[in-house]
């Protein structure tokens, strides 16, 4: 099935007039809206990213001290079994 160009010509232009006919708005305000709920979205996700960042800063400095109670931790743990080495090696320790 061929299509002559004029046909198709007309079916365009008939649906440009449809549609600027049934337009709800003229484009201008259509335009002011959409630049309008994008910049609402935009402030929106500005925010969020704000809050993620302080999160983050919390979450990095509550890590920053569980390393360090670790790293205290294995210190001590490290003492704790070297005393207990020397303490099961005593009694076979000869005495002087």
């Amino acid at each position: 099935m061929r299509v002559s160009w004029p046909v198709v010509l007309c079916s365009f232009a008939a649906g440009v007039v449809a549609g600027l006919l049934m337009a709800p708005k003229a484009g201008h305000e259509t335009r002011r809206e959409l630049a309008s709920k994008a910049r609402a979205r935009l402030h929106s996700v500005e925010e969020q990213l704000r809050q993620l960042d302080v999160h983050l800063q919390h979450l990095e400095q509550q890590l920053k001290v569980l390393g360090e109670r670790f790293r205290k931790a294995g210190e001590a743990a490290s003492w704790q079994l070297q005393r207990q080495d020397i303490a099961q090696e005593l009694p076979r320790m000869p005495h002087g």
